[in-house]
């Protein structure tokens, strides 16, 4: 009798999942997930959205922290939270302001809000609502007190909050701007005339600029300063620019007031003579094969000393944000720039001098530039400057060293001289340039005497000074554990006297945080989830905790492949309390995984993930399809979301309607990464096929992109797949060698540099390109094959598809080519729904034993699939 309870248990449970259907196309519009927690500055409120609830929508969830109270809105605009952790005001879809009161049922709606700013003055919150009448009402957070302006088109306070600009309009021509001085309640008109546009205020609101354009397209710039113009004026500065570059806007104040920064655009020139051919000319000569479209945008400086507009970058040269970025970097106070400079494409480093880029340092206190990097310098990409500008760090792929640049001296020195590390990527370790491929940098102390550098596993502490010697802040445990450690938080934003890090176990995938107190490391948790993730990974964007300003009060996101991400609170990052609760996969047939050890078929040891349907029984028979790229198994515990299958096939879909997908790691040999997919798949395949519940006749092959070449490169050497599908793929890699993609570079660099990896020209080693042309052995070809590629396709040329179908037809082999119109490497909407569709009934009809299709009637195929023939 004992035993009953425990059958009855086991059969409800098999017979929940029986009632679970399978996911459907319905389900691709109404998925919800919880996403974009923020938290308020005492600790106390959370705020996030649950994307697609209601279906299409959005909803906006305010919630406390440690008790029940609660709000939901329809999300239109974020949820700000003033500083006081008091209120939280949003902008409504019928543009209304809605201001709560947190933690009570008072809360407040102002109608017809064109435009609201939560501001600081000193240490009170200032709300200003801007109303379509052109009503400026500001709300003193503190004491309650209000300020009214009329007739007001817009406003712009300074960055301290103790002014505002306010901007009206007298009559159709005639605009006017004031100062006003919230602490004093006063105003001051300092213009009249045009409208003012391009307004920008300083910090202090003791300064201002705008700018006036008048019929005939002039512009006129003006200058205000509180204590010394009384009214704006007329400035007329001096332009320093290069030919074809012309001013375009303001972007800010500089933080002390002595400059501005401004943008300039440009159009390159017209051809220089008429062109009634439309011919398009290159030659030899050409730096770039392709003449930008796009309009010059560069920066300058408006320096008020002496009224000069001069421009600080050339049109070769990125913006400053793009160089030297890693955690804790920016910095808008510094005076002192990082520019990359290249004259052609990068992807041509490796032979063509002109695209080698070229560091120079900026100091935008005076316009002047100093060259940093030194005459064929391959290292340039890894240059990284200081937050305050005092060092440039760069990694030295020849000597594998990091090296210092003392701004102020121009000394060099190896700083990591003797240090046992891998400094370059995980992800990327096997691509012919992953010499130069250094890991971002960790970050500098505050006083920036210290350097943290980041290896494959553990943080290394750096003085700078070279007064004490580096220090594994992380006691090569990392290395020790197969552990990845990165700091949660930029050193030089850490509070208390922990230092918080995230952890990614490579081998087992678990995921969590540890911490260093007084100079030892201590776990804290560990878990089969994802709460930041993989550091380098190609499918997941870590997502960090958030930090209550003034508490030590945490959000993080946490998720396992079976459970939707949500919204978890911590104090101590061991223990963790749901604030959302959203689990879209609980009424659908949803999916588990399976972490496999196997080798490949030349003795390698790799690992990779198999899905299985969460009615898993394993006493059937499951078809299998294996879905491959480069590294995939650190996606373990990642909850992938079903949408229609843009090109790689969407796992859950397929899994949910009774497929098995194993998708292995790929771990490449240089110049044969077709056969380093063909011996890792096969290998997969051999580990598969001993599970009792595979079915070792129906298994299927999917990819897309680099993905779909391994797909035709894997059929052109083995014929133990049933079915295969290829989006996107190359065909050919000695046709696809020298085209041209993209916004018109060269796919070269792609094959002897970068993900291709063949590491040399075609000319050198012609042997390999060979060996990589699946169009090459059409002719072995036994597995039935449907191809997607699209005409718009600006990545993979289209040419790539065409070879194989053209060349597969004429053999007489089972081929099905999809093109989309309109669609290009990826393909979205209902052209998504449509591929979705037919990859599933192809599959289904090969591995399944469904019915033929419609679409896919064909004698052939008919007689071949009756005699259980392959091709």
């Amino acid at each position: 009798m004992r035993l009953y309870p425990a059958v009855f248990l086991v059969l409800l449970t098999i017979s929940t999942y029986a009632q679970k259907r399978p996911l459907n196309d319905s389900d691709f519009n109404t998925w919800s997930l919880a996403l974009n927690p923020v938290i308020s500055n005492d600790g106390r409120y959370a705020s996030y959205y649950i994307y697609n609830q209601p279906p299409g929508q959005a909803t906006q969830i305010i919630q406390a922290i440690g008790h029940s109270w609660k709000k939901a809105l329809k999300a239109f605009q974020p949820i700000t939270f003033t500083a006081d952790s008091k209120l939280a005001v949003t902008k409504l879809p019928d543009n209304s302001l809605l201001v709560i009161t947190l933690g009570s049922t008072k809360e407040e709606i102002i109608p017809a809000v064109k435009k609201y700013t939560l501001f600081q003055q000193a240490d009170t919150g200032w709300l200003a609502i801007h109303s379509a009448s052109g009503q400026l009402e500001l709300r003193n957070l503190k004491t309650g007190t209000v300020q009214q302006f009329s007739d007001i088109s817009d406003y712009l306070p300074s960055g301290n909050g103790q002014f505002l600009l306010l901007k009206s309009q007298t009559d159709s021509v005639t605009y006017r701007l004031q100062m006003a001085d919230i602490s004093h309640r006063s105003t001051q008109e300092i213009y009249t005339g045009e409208e003012p546009l391009n307004i920008v205020a300083d910090d202090k609101g003791t300064q201002c600029v705008f700018l006036t354009r008048s019929n005939d397209k002039a512009t006129t710039f003006w200058y205000y300063h509180r204590d010394q113009t009384g009214k704006a004026i007329v400035a007329a500065p001096h332009m320093q620019l290069q030919n074809e570059m012309t001013f375009g806007s303001f972007e800010k104040f500089s933080g002390d007031g002595s400059f501005i920064h401004c943008v300039l655009t440009g159009d390159y020139p017209a051809p220089p003579a008429p062109n009634p051919a439309r011919l398009r000319l290159r030659t030899f000569m050409d730096t770039k094969l392709n003449k930008e479209e796009d309009p010059l945008r560069c920066q300058a400086i408006w320096y008020l000393h002496n009224n000069t507009i001069r421009q600080v970058q050339d049109k070769e040269e990125s913006p400053f944000y793009l160089a030297g970025f890693y955690a804790g970097s920016y910095n808008p106070r510094s005076t002192l720039k990082l520019l990359d400079k290249t004259l052609a494409h990068k992807g041509e480093w490796n032979w063509n001098e002109n695209a080698l880029s070229s560091r120079s340092l900026v100091d935008l206190t005076n316009g002047s530039k100093k060259l940093v990097t030194l005459p064929g310098d391959r290292n340039s990409a890894s240059y990284a400057l200081s937050p305050q500008g005092k060092w440039i760090i760069y990694y030295d792929a020849g000597q594998q060293n990091y090296f210092s640049y003392n701004v102020a001296t121009s000394e060099r020195k190896n700083i990591t001289a003797g240090i046992t590390a891998t400094w370059t990527t995980y992800d990327n370790d096997d691509i012919p340039f992953a010499p130069y491929l250094n890991l971002p940098l960790g970050g500098f102390s505050d006083d920036e005497t210290k350097l943290y550098l980041y290896d494959q596993h553990d943080i290394f502490q750096i003085d700078l000074t070279g007064k004490s010697a580096p220090v594994n802040i992380t006691e090569g445990y990392g290395k020790s554990h197969n552990i990845v450690f990165r700091f949660a938080f930029p050193p030089n934003e850490r509070t208390g006297k922990n230092i918080l890090l995230t952890a990614f176990n490579r081998s087992t995938k678990e995921d969590g945080f540890f911490d260093i107190v007084k100079g030892k490391l201590r776990q804290l948790s560990m878990h089969p989830f994802i709460f930041t993730g993989p550091e380098e990974s190609k499918y997941h964007l870590r997502t960090p905790p958030v930090k209550a300003k003034n508490a030590d009060v945490y959000l993080v996101q946490k998720m396992e492949a079976a459970s939707a991400p949500n919204i978890y609170v911590t104090k101590d990052f061991i223990h963790f309390d749901a604030i959302s609760d959203i689990h879209p996969e609980r009424r659908v047939n949803w999916l588990t995984t399976e972490l496999i050890d196997f080798n490949t078929r030349d003795g390698k040891p790799a690992q990779g993930i198999l899905y299985k349907p969460e009615n898993f029984d394993p006493n059937k028979k499951y078809p299998v399809i294996f879905y491959y790229y480069e590294k995939i198994s650190e996606c373990l515990h990642l909850y992938i979301r079903p949408e229609p299958s843009m090109g790689p096939m969407n796992i859950p879909y397929f899994v949910s309607n009774g497929f098995l997908v194993f998708t292995p790691d790929v771990h490449f040999d240089i110049g044969y990464p077709g056969r380093s997919s063909l011996q890792t798949v096969l290998g997969a395949a051999d580990k598969l096929v001993q599970l009792p519940y595979v079915d070792s006749t129906r298994m299927g092959l999917q990819g897309h992109s680099f993905g779909g070449f391994q797909t035709n490169y894997i059929i052109t050497h083995t014929d133990r797949f049933a079915a295969a599908c290829s989006a996107a793929g190359f065909t050919n890699f000695v046709s696809a060698y020298g085209s041209i993609i993209g916004s018109g570079y060269s796919r070269q660099g792609q094959y002897e540099l970068y993900r291709d990896r063949i590491g040399a020209s075609l000319w050198e080693r012609p042997d390999l390109y060979q060996e990589n042309s699946p169009v090459l052995n059409i002719d072995r070809i036994k597995t039935p094959l449907l191809l997607m590629h699209n005409m718009e396709d600006n990545d993979v040329p289209v040419g790539q598809g065409i070879e194989f179908f053209t060349g597969m037809r004429r053999m007489g082999k089972v081929v099905y080519f999809l093109q989309y119109e309109g669609q290009g490497h990826s393909i979205f909407d209902k052209p998504a729904l449509d591929y979705n569709r037919r990859m599933f009934e192809f599959f289904s009809y090969y591995l399944k034993g469904a019915a033929l299709p419609a679409w896919m009637t064909d004698k052939r195929a008919k007689i071949l699939h009756a005699k259980g023939l392959k091709n």
